[in-house]
């Protein structure tokens, strides 16, 4: 009788541990956006063409403070993470001329802590994502600067994190301006940038194996920081080389973003890195809080890059999701 009702008592706390875990299903409302609403026919940006684009909202107050992204190599999924704890998932849809249409299927749910238990509060603030080819993927959070590895697991973030440990001087970055261009590279390596964490001009960043950790710089444009980072994947133009993104905001020119190519062989220990830039964003185009960067390869090899934006779920901010090609 005692192990009946064990029995019982423990398929119960799975099903409640199962609710607290389980993904719920959200439907993501997309409202295409022009690159340069005064010529929407425009469709160019430098060296990026514009391949459509989305102003993306939802009835869940959840919704929002998208910090980083990742999507698929064939460009079918988008996963991202927010500064209040929470993922989205969901699957990207396209018109016949391969622009950018819209996000079905989506679920939202939490990031968790040691015990399973949701992240809440300033503990919550996840801004960046780096995916492992077996399907983990590392978070990077300020507030409280940690670095935490999340297994593989169905839904995503279902399984308890555990504790990469930072770089010997990322305890010192300032409380808002921690790791927020995070990447995996292809051969293993981690590399990470700080927002804040400065020697002069140039921003603190480190490459290493997750363990030991070795120092670099990377010099932006000026008012600039780095907000997101990703790699060229196999088979388009530039493989293997990195996107930085870019972000400021001045009260003259107002918002601004920058896309920066590091070529792959140049990302070093020692070194002070400053990339070819290849587009420049800002008003009168259609621009925001941009924090996250991701590739995909396109049907032609050409390279889509995918811009998000962090609306800070506030009223006179969007949560813009942008494609752009890099022609091969």
């Amino acid at each position: 009788m005692m192990r009946r009702f064990a029995a019982f008592w423990f398929a119960g706390w799975l099903l409640s541990g199962a609710s607290v875990l389980a993904a719920d299903a959200v439907v993501i409302q997309a409202a295409p956006v022009a690159l340069h609403p005064n010529e929407p026919g425009r469709q160019s940006l430098d060296r990026l063409v514009y391949r459509g684009g989305l102003v993306l909202s939802a009835s869940d107050g959840r919704f929002g403070g998208l910090s980083d992204l990742q999507v698929s190599s064939d460009g079918t999924r988008l996963l991202a993470v927010s500064d209040r704890g929470y993922w989205v998932d969901g699957t990207l849809l396209y018109d016949a001329g391969g622009h950018l249409a819209g996000i079905t299927s989506a679920r939202l749910g939490s990031l968790l802590d040691f015990h399973g238990t949701p992240l809440r509060g300033l503990a919550g603030d996840a801004e960046g994502l780096a995916v492992y080819p077996d399907g983990s993927f590392l978070v990077s959070y300020e507030r409280r600067h940690r670095l935490w590895l999340y297994p593989h697991s169905e839904p995503p973030f279902a399984s308890p994190p555990r504790a990469v440990p930072l770089p010997r001087r990322a305890g010192s970055m300032p409380e808002n301006g921690g790791i927020e261009a995070l990447l995996r590279l292809s051969g293993g390596r981690l590399f990470a940038l700080s927002e804040e964490l400065m020697d002069g001009r140039d921003h603190v960043g480190w490459i290493g194996d997750g363990i030991a950790w070795e120092e670099l710089r990377y010099r932006a444009a000026r008012d600039f920081k780095p907000t997101g980072m990703a790699q060229f994947p196999p088979g388009t133009t530039h493989a293997g080389d990195v996107l930085v993104l870019e972000r400021r905001f001045t009260v003259l020119d107002g918002p601004g973003a920058r896309i920066v190519r590091l070529r792959r062989g140049t990302i070093r220990a020692g070194v002070t890195l400053e990339g070819e830039e290849l587009a420049l964003l800002r008003q009168p185009a259609t621009i925001d809080n941009f924090e996250g960067i991701s590739i995909a390869r396109g049907g032609r090899g050409e390279a889509l890059i995918y811009l998000l934006s962090d609306d800070n779920f506030s009223f006179w901010q969007r949560t813009l999701l942008l494609m752009f090609e890099l022609p091969p």
